[in-house]
């Protein structure tokens, strides 16, 4: 419940913060956990911005997860909360006759700000259509470098 309260009162109302990127900011980086891999960001106008992941096994798949994040900072905080719906597309089975791997996704976290830097955890709940139907709720930690910073 208290999770809750924190997300609508952080996401409600135009706060924005010195530490927030601006729009056009682009970040590249990578994060563990599931899944794992190549981690970009781009901000467009505020509190709106586009993070993707492009993992593999190396062997079995190649997958890449889009969503479209809101981000608020924490009151009294140099915390900031994201939150957003996405999807995932990818083959699999890439040794054989690759199958499409399709579903939908959400990602919810807290990230903060070193000057070009951001350290970034979040959960990732996913529901898979295809090639099976699979849920799942992963989590990862990451870092970026802002390589474009307006």
């Amino acid at each position: 419940m208290g999770f809750l309260v924190l997300l609508i009162a952080t996401i409600g109302g135009p706060t924005p913060s010195v530490a927030q990127r601006q729009p056009g900011a682009l970040g590249t980086g990578f994060q563990v956990g599931r899944p794992g891999g190549l981690a970009l960001k781009w901000y467009r106008s505020f509190p709106t911005a586009y993070d993707g992941i492009i993992s593999t096994d190396g062997e079995d798949f190649i997958v890449g997860h889009l969503h479209r994040l809101w981000e608020r900072p924490v009151p009294n905080s140099p915390l900031h909360l994201f939150v957003g719906p996405g999807l995932l597309v990818g083959p699999s089975r890439l040794a054989q006759s690759p199958r499409l791997r399709l579903g939908l996704s959400g990602e919810v976290g807290l990230n903060f700000y070193a000057e070009r830097f951001e350290v970034f955890l979040h959960v990732t709940p996913t529901l898979r259509f295809l090639p099976s139907t699979h849920v799942s709720v992963d989590g990862n930690v990451g870092l970026r470098y802002y390589l474009r910073f307006p």
